[in-house]
């Protein structure tokens, strides 16, 4: 059923919108990334919305709206007109949210547009070189030694990377301090200032970090390894299987009713921006792994990414909050 909801809302509309497309966009777009400016959403979306604007003839403005781990930002576009000038950017993380939150002000399978799954959006496990510990083993055994004293930044609690502290936690008995940020761009200055030893965040805004030694990266949290850090095992390799995540993505969704003449028209523009050889390069280079496909492969991708993040919090017995 939910999944029927979700292809609805990619079909809505559908021939009813084509005058709809031949006009749009007819002002400029907004571009709503719920994370604070310069974490894993933003670094990805500021090469691409120069580009999308480019193809769009209109302008691609981007609007940070942090708060509640990226529900906020949601919200806003849920609650916008369907008419394509209002879009969503957001980490898999998004459907995460009710299964670890009590209440939730939209509900993912039926008050969104999937447009596309732009981008794989590894997320790697780093530690401040001050913390003596050179692998993943090392770090752990550390946090057990010292119950308390290791704190660990995320973009914000109840996301991807905050459940991956949490199942490090089950699996080993370690005890972590979560501290807690509104996007992965403050936590990145706290994690590299060494007010925090440890940090759980997407690769691409601390990959030149790592690359220049600030930053020690000891494990990714996905099943496979980071196509442009190889040399970074996952977690599964370091020893610590039990924690491993379901692939982080980067996505676009429209609110609902979202025609699909403009659904299909944003589909086809994000992917040549992200194919761009003025873009793509750019954001390899920083560790994302440019994707594509149709609204109804990403509809699949949802529903997959929801069945195995429930799987995951039941058996981490995670109570909603």
């Amino acid at each position: 059923m939910k999944r029927r909801h979700l292809l609805a809302s990619v079909a809505a509309l559908g021939l009813s919108g084509t005058s709809w497309a031949q006009n749009y966009p007819s002002k400029a777009v907004r571009l709503v990334v719920p994370y604070a400016p310069g974490g894993g959403l933003d670094v990805f979306n500021r090469p691409m919305s120069i580009k999308l604007a480019e193809l769009m003839g209109q302008s691609v403005v981007i609007e940070n709206r942090a708060g509640a781990s990226g529900v906020i930002g949601a919200d806003v576009v849920a609650k916008s007109a369907p008419d394509g000038h209002t879009l969503l950017s957001a980490f898999s993380s998004q459907i995460l949210q009710p299964h670890v939150l009590k209440s939730v002000p939209f509900d993912n399978q039926r008050d969104f547009t999937p447009i596309l799954e732009a981008a794989r959006a590894p997320i790697a496990i780093v530690v401040n070189p001050a913390l003596p510990v050179q692998s993943m083993k090392e770090l752990m055994a550390y946090a057990k030694a010292n119950p308390g004293k290791v704190g660990y930044v995320t973009a914000g609690s109840n996301t991807s990377q905050h459940l991956t502290g949490l199942m490090l936690e089950k699996v080993t008995g370690a005890q972590l301090i979560h501290v807690s940020y509104k996007g992965g761009g403050p936590a990145l200055t706290d994690l590299l200032g060494g007010q925090v030893q440890m940090g759980i965040l997407v690769l691409g805004p601390i990959m030149q970090h790592v690359q220049s030694g600030k930053l020690r990266a000891l494990a990714v949290i996905e099943s496979s390894r980071a196509k442009a850090a190889p040399q970074i095992p996952t977690l599964e390799e370091a020893g610590f299987g039990g924690a491993t995540m379901p692939d982080t993505w980067i996505g676009y969704f429209g609110p609902r009713g979202l025609s699909a003449p403009i659904t299909r028209q944003l589909n086809g523009w994000i992917q040549q921006a992200s194919q761009a050889n003025d873009v793509r390069p750019r954001l390899e280079a920083a560790g994302y792994e440019v994707g594509g496909g149709t609204p109804e492969q990403f509809v699949d991708k949802i529903r997959q990414t929801n069945e195995n993040y429930r799987r995951i919090v039941a058996a981490a017995d995670i109570k909603p909050e």
